[in-house]
């Protein structure tokens, strides 16, 4: 009977309790219902009613023949969904074998049974995301799409492509410094940096309505906001100088095992730079643009000083080119410290014209002890007039200002006039210096260096930067005929005479500093001197139209003299400018030697290229034809031939022997993925020529300087 009441008891309070829950819940249906209904159903409408970003598209940088430097190109992250809805086991099991398949033709960093594998796995855990591959492109995007299950759609075949935008340079690290970045951080690099204000765009805004499975649908408003596209930005590089100028600066960087080194070609009467190269010694041994050092290393520039300390003892009358200064033997001291000269044994008795040819230390600073050391102000006047102490203010940040003592500066001394003649006291970039020789060059117009030619949108420029002026005159016409005169001296008769060539003049100044140890003076740990070698100059001397200077830091070995270390990289760079230059050669005498000796080498490559190059030339060609893509050029007699790279459009070509530039668009064109080491030409390629097209989706190359 006990037991029977307990049971009751306990039954009762059951009912009691569950009686009140729902009270309670009924009580909370009606307080939503009649007092809470009005403000949720506006919060439910506001989730599934918002507005959402419509991001622009970022422009394009582009080299001066509008090619792209580095453009946004939609990628994708591969993913899927194993648990589908539509997706049922049986159709999972007949085709999974076949898209694993297809999956490690596309994507060999796994094997087909390891993407079976992951699948399975993820099918089993009721994952409804696995990430497959990241960063494919889009002809991979479409290539997937076109494989079994995945073909069936994202209903039935899982297929989620999730797109991603992502900044790329189709050719890869050529002048990557110079183009720049922009980072999350905001650090702003180069082009990418300072001109990331246009090239980003506007977002822009719409409201959308979210429907079932978290799509979103557009809602037509009057309050929609359409994105604004970033602006195209086209520089004033060109891809071809740009190429020899880092493979030449490469290749000697590694002969002389140095630190770093810089060189810029710029147009002489409009400033535009056709190429910037900075490479500097990184902590795995290899080369790359760490730093922009053209624009962003402010050093003593030695030698190549040489030229404005002598304009403006020509200006004020002091001297003349005739002028004789006894260097002695190569040793002399002024202020109770010694200069000296390179040439063992000294140079004894120079014209003034002559100790700007061999660049005599000794008889630059008796020069400019003589007539300025009791008044360095004037002195300094004169190098202002010249414009080379103004900041040059580059479309990108990161240059540096021109560092000139004056007599107020805290280490003046007695002797500072006397170093500056020959290039130490004063700091300088090497764009800097370049800008002054470029000036000469310019008949005495100074023009200021340029990187970017317009901004465009959709192929309308919208805004063009012209040359501008930064000083009309930096001497006398008369100084400035003697200087040029001093300058193809030291070429034909002087310290770069290794520059001299029958094709076309050049003149220049060459420069061998010896670097600063900061308090320790101008020796080394080791008790040793190390040297940043120079060169500067325009071609060609007789009506110039291009300027360069290449500057290599610490270089080591054979020679560290401004001439030949230096002078090599002017050398290569110049002799590109003038074989891909027509209109500097219409002085060559036109030669009826049609032997086979005077028939060209041409390296397979791009074919509408080598057909247009040759053609110019006057250069008869038979058996191409215009749908060629990549020709190799036989010899046929007194005449080329022109046959297919790839005889069969189903295997993989030899590239070997070609450029990035000839092989690069094409491929990434085509779906290829390119990877790239080294620099130069194609020395080898992974898969081999003859592979499968349908079995690669990598390209591998190793490139080297030929």
């Amino acid at each position: 009977m006990e037991i029977k009441k307990s049971i009751l008891s306990r039954i009762g309070v059951v009912y009691v309790v569950t009686f009140l829950v729902a009270l309670a819940i009924l009580g909370q249906v009606l307080y939503i219902q009649m007092v809470s209904g009005e403000t949720l159903r506006a919060e439910a409408e506001s989730v599934s009613e918002t507005h959402r970003v419509i991001s622009s598209s970022r422009g394009n940088i582009l080299a001066r023949d509008e090619s792209a430097l580095a453009s946004s190109l939609p990628r994708y992250d591969v993913a899927m969904d194993p648990n589908s809805s539509g997706m049922d086991q049986t159709l999972l099991d007949k085709y999974l074998p076949d898209l694993a398949a297809g999956l490690s033709r596309m994507f060999p960093e796994k094997t087909a049974a390891q993407y079976i594998q992951i699948i399975r796995k993820a099918r089993s855990e009721r994952k409804q995301y696995v990430l497959l591959h990241k960063d494919a492109s889009f002809d991979e995007a479409r290539m997937i799409q076109t494989l079994p299950l995945f073909k069936l759609g994202q209903y039935k075949g899982g297929l989620i492509l999730n797109p991603v935008s992502k900044r790329e340079k189709p050719y890869q690290l050529l002048a990557s410094r110079t183009i720049g970045y922009v980072s999350e951080g905001e650090t702003v690099v180069g082009i990418e940096g300072s001109f990331d204000y246009f090239l980003k765009g506007t977002d822009g805004r719409r409201l959308e309505q979210r429907l079932g499975g978290g799509t979103w649908m557009p809602l037509n408003t009057e309050n929609e906001i359409e994105p604004v596209d970033g602006l195209d930005v086209v520089t004033t590089l060109d891809v071809n100088y740009q190429d020899v100028a880092e493979t030449a600066l490469h290749d000697c960087l590694i002969t002389y095992q140095a630190e770093y080194g810089c060189a810029v070609l710029m147009e002489v009467s409009t400033g535009e730079i056709l190429a910037m190269a900075n490479l500097g010694l990184a902590d795995d041994g290899n080369y790359y643009e760490i730093k922009n050092y053209a624009i962003n290393e402010c050093l003593e520039p030695g030698s190549t000083f040489k030229v404005p300390s002598i304009m403006a003892a020509l200006e004020d009358g002091y001297v003349k080119p005739t002028d004789t200064i006894q260097t002695y033997g190569g040793k002399f001291s002024l202020h109770n410290q010694p200069i000296m000269d390179a040439h063992t044994g000294g140079f004894g008795l120079l014209t003034v014209q002559e100790v700007v040819e061999k660049s005599s230390n000794i008889g630059m600073a008796r020069i400019i002890d003589k007539y300025y050391s009791a008044n360095p102000e004037h002195f300094l006047e004169r190098i202002y007039g010249m414009g080379i102490n103004k900041p040059l203010n580059l479309e990108i940040e990161g240059g540096q200002d021109p560092r000139i003592k004056t007599p107020a500066s805290k280490t003046w001394s007695v002797a500072t006039v006397t170093w500056m003649a020959f290039g130490y006291e004063v700091e300088l970039t090497p764009l800097q210096i370049l800008t002054f020789y470029n000036a000469i060059a310019n008949n005495g117009t100074m023009v200021k260096p340029r990187l970017v030619k317009c901004l465009k949108s959709h192929s309308q420029i919208v805004k063009s930067y012209k040359t501008e002026v930064l000083k009309p005159s930096i001497c006398s016409k008369e100084t400035l005929t003697i200087v040029k005169s001093m300058l193809e001296g030291a070429v034909t008769d002087g310290t770069a005479k290794n520059l001299k060539n029958d094709l076309y003049p050049i003149a220049g100044k060459t420069g061998t500093a010896v670097i600063s140890q900061g308090a320790k003076g101008y020796k080394n740990e080791g008790g040793r001197k190390d040297y940043r070698a120079s060169f500067v100059g325009y071609f060609p001397a007789d009506n110039p139209r291009y300027s360069c200077i290449v500057v290599v830091s610490r270089p080591t070995g054979p020679s560290y003299y401004g001439a030949v270390v230096s002078g090599s990289v002017f050398k290569a760079i110049s002799d590109k400018v003038f074989a891909t230059n027509l209109e500097m050669q219409k002085n060559l005498t036109a030669s009826k030697d049609t032997s086979l000796e005077r028939i060209p080498v041409v390296s397979p490559g791009d074919w509408s290229d080598a057909s247009k190059l040759l053609k110019n030339l006057n250069i008869l060609v038979s058996g191409g034809k215009p749908a060629l893509v990549w020709a190799q050029v036989m010899r046929d007699g007194d005449r080329l031939h022109a046959e297919p790279v790839n005889q069969n459009d189903s295997l993989l070509p030899s590239f070997i022997g070609m450029g990035l530039k000839d092989v690069l668009p094409v491929l990434e064109n085509m779906g290829y993925k390119v990877k790239i080491k080294g620099s130069g030409r194609i020395i080898s390629q992974s898969p081999p020529a003859g592979t499968s097209r349908d079995s690669v989706g990598i390209i591998e190359f190793q490139l080297a300087a030929l």
